[in-house]
């Protein structure tokens, strides 16, 4: 199943434009400088999520929290406290 929504759709239509480049050497550099972008572009995201998921605390339990994002309640706990799953290089 692939995953969809607005936000990803936008990103799929990034990716739709990229590939649409007509210079294949103007493509493959423009792909290499967002795919060197991609960490600092996670971490930002993270940091969304995380100011996000503090702002429902604070009118909603862990428990709420968590069936709304349909996540564990310690997961819910580690992205407000700005932990990630992934390692970070």
């Amino acid at each position: 199943m692939i995953e969809t929504s607005p936000a990803v759709d936008a990103i799929r239509g990034v990716i739709a434009e990229l590939a649409a480049m007509p210079d294949a050497t103007d493509r493959a550099r423009a792909v290499a400088s967002v795919l060197d972008s991609v960490p600092r572009l996670q971490a930002e995201l993270r940091a969304v999520r995380q100011a996000a998921v503090v702002e429902m605390r604070t009118t909603q339990s862990l428990a709420e929290v968590a069936a709304a994002l349909g996540i564990s309640l310690p997961r819910v706990s580690q992205i407000a406290s700005g932990i990630s799953r992934t390692a970070k290089k």
